[in-house]
C-alpha cells in the first residue's frame, strides 16, 4: 500500500525546527504517512518565485495520497504552487493561520499578487480544512476564514492558539494531529 506523503510548509521567519512541526512530524510518521517539513528558503526575506520554485524541485509524486500543511505564509505560497501545476487530484490541504490577500505585514504582499485559480484548486483537493484562532495577534482569524470561503473549505476557529508560533508556546498542536488522522480515516 503506498503511504499518505504529507508536506508541511513553513511560514514568514520560520524552519522546520520551529513551532509545532517536530512533534507534528513525530506524532503523525507511521507506516503509512511520510511526513516531511521542508526547509523554505530565505524565511526572513522570502520572494514568491524563490518559494515556488523550491516547491517545484523539492515536492515529487503529487498524486491522491499527496497533503500539503501550510503554516501562515505557507498556505498562499502552496495554492501558489499548485496553481501552476497541471495535476488531477490531492488528498488535502490543511491550512493554518492562512491568508490569500493583503495582510498586515507588507513585506508579504508579493504572495497575495498572482491570481488563484479557485474552481481548478476545489476540483483537485479532495479535503480542504482551514484553522485559525479568535486571538490569532499576527493574521487575524477573517483573513483565514476568506481563504476558506474561496476554497469552500471547512474552517474551524479555535478559541486560543494565537498564530501557533512557539514563541506564544505553541510547540505541539494536537486538534490538527487529530484532524487529519480522522479525515483519512473517514476515507
Amino acid at each position: 500500500m503506498d503511504k499518505y506523503k504529507i508536506y508541511v510548509i513553513h511560514g514568514y521567519t520560520a524552519s522546520p525546527y520551529s513551532n509545532w512541526f517536530q512533534d507534528f512530524k513525530k506524532n503523525l510518521k507511521n507506516d503509512s504517512i511520510e511526513v516531511s517539513i521542508l526547509k523554505m528558503p530565505n524565511s526572513q526575506n522570502p520572494k514568491l518565485s524563490e518559494w515556488v520554485e523550491f516547491l517545484e524541485n523539492h515536492v515529487k509524486e503529487i498524486n491522491e495520497k499527496t497533503i500539503f500543511v501550510g503554516h501562515s505564509l505557507g498556505c498562499v505560497t502552496i495554492l501558489n504552487f499548485l496553481n501552476k501545476l497541471n495535476i488531477t487530484k490531492i488528498k488535502g490541504l490543511f491550512l493554518i493561520s492562512g491568508f490569500v490577500e493583503s495582510t498586515p505585514i507588507p513585506e508579504l504582499i508579493e504572495f497575495v499578487k498572482p491570481k488563484l485559480n479557485y474552481s481548478y484548486l476545489k476540483e483537485i483537493t479532495k479535503i480542504r480544512i482551514a484553522i485559525s484562532a479568535t486571538d490569532d495577534d499576527i493574521i487575524p482569524f477573517e483573513y483565514s476564514k476568506t481563504m476558506a470561503e474561496k476554497l469552500e473549505a471547512k474552517f474551524t476557529l479555535l478559541k486560543e492558539g494565537k498564530h501557533f508560533i512557539d514563541r506564544d508556546g505553541v510547540t505541539e498542536f494536537p486538534f490538527l494531529i487529530k484532524e487529519i488522522k480522522r479525515n483519512l480515516q473517514e476515507l
